[in-house]
């Protein structure tokens, strides 16, 4: 199986690099045939004077209608090529590159060499030799012009030249005197010479083009590429901050505004390394500029900030090209929402919906996280449930029932010293685990049974339900220990069976465990 997916890997990655060279080759040629339409219109004017001085030079001794002839078609062909360069500048910039307009602009400079290379041939005579010298002049000089101004595509320049040179070397050679053997032979090192220019002049430019062309592909890429970051930076779900290498903020996308709460003003600008900034946010930051990353959790608050955000950050150096670091990236991710849903689900695995007290889950991880502390402390664990509550629930309704509830969770947890904890088990049973730094066995006694008694007074007073005053008595069983080395399974055994015992003497009773009550319970089960 992985033989396939590499061999279409492959074949991707090569449709894709000749696609890519495709379009630089035809980027490149369609810049060379607009340097040559775009160096069209001053040569051709240029050639058309010098025609002209020729012609005059030419007029006692060569027969007028021949110049005049020679002249009218140079025209013919001088206006042609005009009018192609102008409708190539009226198309649009991909029209101009296709290769029709390089085809045609070639024919019209192979079409003006003709006719030049046609004036060598008819308007040469060697016996005036005034006038072979200015023929030569001027065939020469357009020549010359010709390499300059068509040296963009080499085989152009030469379909100009050529026609041109080789009749006026051939009169040179037909004449026979040694005169014109000698010039001729010169000419031969002049066409060399600018031949030899026009493809160094030919390789310039290409290079030239073929930069330029490259530096726009990457500018191109690069403007791309940035305008794709920075459409991921303004869209991106994340807030997205940009820092230097003194942890000042110098750029920010809205959804970070968003996520703190703050005006753009307030962000940029700010030094997260300031002597007033978050210390673990500046730790991050530190990270990120000497390592390379930095992290940060919780609840981030900017200076003159209404309120803090919580949230979490990952920070990553940024290097230059030279390795240098400059500065850093943020991503910043809101954690309002999972807080938020965080709590909810905390408060409902341990709490109680009805009364708001803990539930038996968070207390027995309390009292079991208690025995496991290695602490000297002294404390009590109480049992209680309510007399007759039964009864209540049943002749004045669940509603009622409900109520009683929430008003005893209160008045117990108004009897709670710091510390202390008060919890619902299930119905109307609750427990309450309270600590004190008593040592010693009298002294603990003493505690519990003033502490137990201002419970049992508290819950015991009247309740209001609904429309009448209900009296309510609890039935309490507690037990007293000390914290290093209990047991929390047994601490709650001995308090329900201290309650079990108030029950057992009748209502409103609280009681104490003792280690009889065990062996009662055991005979009673057998």
């Amino acid at each position: 199986m992985p033989q396939p997916f590499s061999t279409a890997s492959a074949s991707g990655l090569r449709g894709r690099f000749q696609r890519e060279h495709h379009i630089a080759v035809k980027s490149l040629r369609g810049e060379k045939v607009r340097l040559l339409y775009d160096n069209l219109g001053s040569p051709i004017l240029a050639s058309i004077l010098a025609a002209t001085l020729l012609v005059a030079a030419l007029w006692p001794d060569v027969s007028h209608g021949k110049l005049l002839g020679w002249w009218g078609l140079l025209v013919l062909v001088s206006g042609a090529r005009l009018g192609l360069a102008y409708r190539f500048q009226r198309v649009s910039a991909s029209h101009q590159q296709r290769r029709r307009w390089l085809h045609r602009f070639s024919v019209g400079a192979i079409a003006a060499g003709c006719v030049w290379g046609l004036g060598s041939f008819e308007l040469f005579n060697g016996d005036q030799h005034g006038q072979v010298a200015a023929l030569s002049i001027v065939m020469a000089g357009i020549s010359a012009g010709g390499i300059t101004t068509l040296s963009a595509v080499w085989w152009v320049s030469l379909g100009f030249v050529l026609p041109i040179m080789l009749p006026l070397l051939l009169q040179f050679w037909l004449h026979g005197t040694s005169l014109s053997m000698l010039i001729g032979a010169m000419l031969v090192l002049f066409l060399g010479l600018i031949l030899a220019t026009s493809r160094r002049l030919s390789r310039i430019i290409h290079d030239n083009i073929s930069l330029r062309v490259s530096m726009a592909a990457r500018e191109a890429l690069l403007l791309e590429s940035e305008d794709r970051y920075r459409s991921i930076f303004n869209q991106s779900p994340l807030g997205v901050m940009h820092f230097d290498a003194q942890g000042t903020v110098t750029d920010c996308n809205g959804k970070l505004l968003e996520i703190l709460g703050v005006e753009r003003g307030q962000l940029i600008g700010y030094c997260m390394l300031g002597h007033n900034a978050d210390k673990a946010v500046a730790k991050a930051v530190k990270d990120a500029l000497r390592q390379g990353t930095g992290y940060y959790e919780g609840t981030y608050c900017l200076p003159k900030a209404s309120e803090g955000t919580p949230l979490r950050a990952f920070f990553n150096g940024v290097h230059s090209a030279s390795q240098r670091m400059v500065g850093g990236v943020a991503m910043v991710e809101d954690f309002t929402e999972r807080k938020r849903t965080e709590a909810i689900i905390y408060r409902q695995a341990y709490y109680d919906a009805l009364t708001d007290l803990p539930n038996r889950r968070m207390f027995i991880e309390r009292l079991e996280s208690l025995c496991d502390a290695d602490q000297h402390a002294s404390g009590l664990l109480l049992f209680m449930d309510l007399d007759r509550f039964k009864l209540i629930n049943d002749t004045l309704g669940h509603a009622a029932g409900d109520d009683l509830l929430i008003q005893v969770a209160r008045r117990l947890q108004a009897c709670l010293h710091p510390g202390d904890m008060a919890a619902r088990l299930s119905g109307d049973e609750f427990v309450l685990l309270a600590l004190t730094d008593t040592t010693t066995p009298e002294a603990l006694e003493e505690w519990a049974e003033a502490y137990m008694q201002a419970v049992q007074e508290a819950i015991s007073m009247p309740y209001r339900l609904e429309t009448q005053t209900v009296n309510v008595t609890p039935s309490m069983g507690y037990t007293c220990f000390n914290v290093s080395g209990c047991d929390h399974s047994e601490l709650l055994k001995e308090a329900d069976l201290a309650m079990y015992q108030a029950k057992m003497e009748g209502r409103a009773r609280r009681c104490r465990y003792h280690p009889w009550m065990r062996e009662e319970a055991e005979k009673a089960r057998l």
